[in-house]
């Protein structure tokens, strides 16, 4: 009787145990942390120097006088030898009739506009819901309050008016709109000769780009000065000051290529004279202009790199010193979260010598199905919260691809491991 107490009572015990074991496995399986995963991307990225430099032209400021100026052309445009390219006013009122003849030439385009088009074969229907549409249009401008554009819209609507009296055969609408047109001729012509008594044109010397653009360096940044410019004797030229001609009303550039004399720390850049760099801009202008590296000059400490380009004239006129970024290099990879990279230091025996030496290795680990699986991959690129990597075996069927699942637990992951 004792000895079947005894059995039982040890059957009893290690009944126990075992649901013991079982419960403490369980709860520690509840408590480890679930997998948390992302997906890997391609990513390209550039990698440059910044650089301090100065814009070079071959550029002449344009001489007038007068209190006020309006510019004939636009910034950056095209002139020819003897264009006109700005007028210069003597009375400020000559500003206010410049805008009016502004408008009555538009509205004396848009009049013959339809005169031309009434003696064309004109859908009437079509003709009748412009009308219409032009009606709403106008009434919402009045009620929104909005006068930006409303002698405008009434000006077409206007025209669509006598082009729909065309179409309906309106004998009295061409008589009508040929005197509205030689009215408003006549209106121009007033204004065009009292505008006449209190201005003056100045016109382009020279075929060039046009720019309102006047800073004083015109005349000391030109392209002769850059075969003997050193990179001390740039920095000294970035630390000068110019004042612009009070008499210059603008600047015309005769040169079809311009240059940008760039400065950047130490003697390693890695720049190679004459081929093609990426200059990113982003001060007063944003944007990215491929330029060839004409020379390049050592100093102890800086290096001195003049970039030419014959392209993004208009878009640079007005810069003159800019901080650039020099792109040296392109890299094409996989981006991941930096917590998705493990390091695996292993030590190395040269064959040679026999030296042995710890060499560092990364890994990733990707979900394939349901387990874990350990990818070698080299790092391109090490940003504040990624990295750009590409596979060790490129060829390799198992590599790390874009679009593959990267875990980013720290701990507890192998190669192998169910995950799922």
């Amino acid at each position: 009787m004792k000895e079947s107490t005894v059995a039982t009572k040890a059957m009893i015990a290690i009944l126990c145990l075992g649901v013991a074991v079982y419960l403490a496995i369980y709860f520690v399986q509840g408590w480890e942390e679930d997998v948390v995963t992302t997906i890997a991307y391609s990513y390209s990225m550039n990698v440059g120097r910044e650089a301090e430099g100065l814009l070079v032209r071959e550029e002449a400021p344009l001489a007038g006088s007068g209190g006020y100026v309006d510019q004939i052309i636009g910034e950056g445009a095209k002139a020819a030898a003897g264009d006109p390219v700005v007028l210069l006013y003597s009375d400020p009122s000559a500003l206010a009739t410049r805008q009016s003849i502004r408008s009555l030439e538009a509205e004396v385009e848009q009049l013959q506009y339809a005169r031309s088009s009434g003696t064309q074969n004109t859908d009437a229907a079509r003709l009748d819901a412009q009308v219409i549409s032009s009606i709403v249009g106008l009434r919402s401008l009045a009620a929104g309050g909005d006068l930006t554009s409303l002698e405008e819209s009434a000006l077409t609507l206007r025209s669509m008016v006598f082009k729909r009296d065309y179409a309906y055969g309106d004998a009295n609408a061409a008589e009508q709109l040929d005197q509205l047109i030689a009215d408003k001729q006549s209106q121009l012509e007033q204004l065009n000769y009292s505008l006449g008594q209190v201005s003056k044109t100045v016109f382009a010397p020279s075929s060039g780009v046009f720019s309102a653009g006047v800073d004083g360096w015109e005349g000391v940044a030109v392209p002769s000065m850059l075969d003997n410019l050193t990179a001390a004797g740039l920095s000294e030229l970035l630390k000068q000051q110019h004042s612009p001609d009070p008499l210059a009303v603008g600047k015309l550039i005769t040169g079809s290529t311009w240059y940008f004399a760039a400065l950047l720390d130490g003697t390693d850049t890695g720049l190679q004279a004459g081929r093609r760099y990426t200059l990113t801009f982003s001060g007063d202008y944003y944007g990215q202009v491929e330029m060839i590296l004409e020379r390049i000059a050592l100093d102890e400490e800086q290096t001195l790199a003049v970039f030419s380009c014959r392209s993004h004239l208009a878009d640079t006129a007005m810069l003159r010193i800019q901080t650039v970024d020099v792109v040296t290099q392109t890299l094409e990879g996989i981006r991941i979260p930096r917590k998705a990279l493990r390091v695996v230091t292993e030590e190395e025996t040269d064959e040679e010598t026999g030296a042995v030496s710890a060499v560092n290795r990364y890994y990733v680990y990707t979900v394939m199905r349901s387990q874990a699986e350990q990818q070698e991959v080299e790092v391109l690129y090490t940003g504040e919260t990624y990295y750009l990597v590409r596979p060790v075996e490129p060829e390799s069927s198992t590599r790390l691809r874009p679009g593959d699942e990267v875990i980013l637990n720290s701990s507890g992951i192998y190669d192998g491991k169910v995950v799922r």
